[in-house]
């Protein structure tokens, strides 16, 4: 298996339906990129600067799956900003912009307004790292947004796909309680 392909089979086996209800139920089950390491790509800035996945190792990282006009991408940004103002100094955070390009990414990019790195995988490329086959609700492949906590050294420990929903329907972000089995508080 290519190290491409690995990354969303590893990071992103299902990216997200968008505009969907809040609670789309997941098709496939992104635990299975739990315990494995983030595979060997290289990313790109929305600037041009690669950023290689291997440089994101020495410290925990949060990995936020998104597009721009993704609208539980949107709802969950705000959860996201908070996160990073609250463990930005212990936790790297790199978004990824993976259903938009050039232009359309830059643009995306800008709006989102995230105070940390974000980088864009090419949607050319997207299709070539899904599996021909997986066809998810209403014959979309995607499913985001898609987060993925990995330790220190590059391992996934945890994933899961935007926001979880309380028993009362509310959004919830789910990172800090990860974070906290990981021991940041």
């Amino acid at each position: 298996m290519s190290a491409v392909r690995a990354l969303v089979l590893a990071l992103a086996a299902t990216l997200a339906l968008t505009g969907a209800a809040r609670h789309v139920p997941t098709v496939f089950d992104l635990s299975d990129s739990v315990g494995k390491p983030a595979p060997e790509v290289t990313l790109t800035e929305s600037d041009g600067t690669p950023l290689p996945f291997a440089a994101l190792r020495g410290k925990p990282t949060y990995v936020f799956l998104f597009a721009g006009w993704c609208a539980p991408c949107q709802e969950a940004m705000p959860f996201v900003r908070n996160a990073y103002a609250r463990y930005g100094d212990r936790v790297r955070f790199v978004g990824v912009d993976v259903l938009e390009d050039g232009a359309a990414a830059r643009a995306a990019i800008a709006n989102a307004a995230l105070p940390f790195t974000v980088a864009i995988y090419p949607i050319d490329q997207l299709d070539a790292i899904v599996a021909p086959d997986v066809q998810l609700h209403a014959g979309t492949k995607y499913r985001i947004p898609a987060d993925f906590l990995l330790d220190a050294d590059g391992v996934v420990r945890y994933a899961w796909h935007g926001l979880s929903v309380d028993d009362g329907g509310d959004p919830v972000d789910v990172l800090p309680s990860y974070l906290a089995k990981l021991g940041i508080r």
